[in-house]
């Protein structure tokens, strides 16, 4: 059974729809760090205790600012997941509108985000 390019975008629109979402999500948090304005402070460091996830905003903004002196290995991998969402949504999206085969190209979406943050979030738990 053939679908239309319409009844292909409406039966992905959530998908389409949660795609712009993240990217626009990920834009936001890059020109907020690329801004410089003033973050939140962690409530663990508030209290005194350290967690692992502890300088996460200010490697990201290092990172931003192309100094990675001092890095975790963690946070970076975390940046390039993040960062390569700016890729994939699109690109998802794009051949969700173009392939027929939409269950497929979904599947292997989530479970290559899925893979991609997982495995920076080991990485940086486990350092």
């Amino acid at each position: 059974m053939i679908l239309s390019k319409k009844t292909l975008f409406r039966k992905n629109k959530e998908y389409h729809f949660f795609n712009l979402l993240i990217f626009v999500a990920i834009l936001f948090l890059i020109f907020y760090l690329k801004a410089n304005i003033i973050s939140i402070k962690c409530p663990y460091s508030e209290i005194g205790i350290k967690c692992k996830t502890c300088g996460l905003t200010t490697s990201f903004r290092k990172i931003i600012n192309n100094d990675f002196s001092d890095l975790n290995i963690g946070f970076l991998l975390l940046f390039i997941a993040f960062a390569s969402q700016l890729i994939l949504r699109p690109l998802t999206s794009f051949a969700l509108f173009f392939s027929e085969n939409w269950k497929l190209i979904r599947n292997i979406d989530i479970m290559l985000s899925l893979f991609l943050f997982g495995f920076a979030y080991a990485k940086l738990m486990l350092s």
